[in-house]
């Protein structure tokens, strides 16, 4: 679990224990409910986003020593259209 995923995490619970709250009244009506639900599907989005520098992590660590890493799919894929067309 990374550390967005984490900060997001708190920011919600802090975020329905403040909206719990009776003083403040943040659920009190349908557009404080939409809200509220607006903003965890906001949250949600953030939290699941793709991380792009997973990928590269994953391509650096490839050492080439498996015949899996030395598959040029790219090649694969020239090929195999040059010959279909």
């Amino acid at each position: 679990m990374g550390l967005r995923f984490r900060i997001l995490a708190a920011l919600y619970v802090v975020g329905v224990l403040a909206a719990s709250d009776g003083s403040i009244g943040a659920l009190s009506g349908v557009t404080g409910i939409l809200a509220s639900l607006g903003g965890l599907l906001v949250l949600c989005v953030i939290a699941l986003w793709p991380n792009s520098s997973r990928a590269n992590r994953v391509d650096r660590r490839v050492d080439g020593s498996s015949w899996a890493d030395r598959i040029d799919i790219d090649a694969v894929a020239r090929r195999r259209a040059e010959r279909d067309a």
